[in-house]
């Protein structure tokens, strides 16, 4: 069985695959949930199974800890 996307719905072949949060990625699709910036395994912070950037936490779109869900 093929696997989609979390955010394009489209099929992930293994060479652009990327698993994160429970989910399976495109690579380019790999983008913070607020301001669009590609993330990777290095700079993406988690919240709620979702990608964000570390200025989208840091400017407060979002207060990690606040309800114990953080998951970075």
């Amino acid at each position: 069985m093929n696997k989609t996307c979390a955010r394009c719905q489209k099929v992930v072949y293994p060479i652009e695959e990327l698993k994160c949060l429970d989910k399976t990625w495109h690579k380019t699709c790999f983008k913070c949930t607020e301001c669009g910036m590609t993330l990777n395994m290095k700079t993406y912070k988690g919240y709620n199974k979702m990608p964000y950037c570390e200025a989208g936490l840091a400017f407060g779109w979002i207060a990690p800890g606040l309800d114990g869900s953080f998951d970075a």
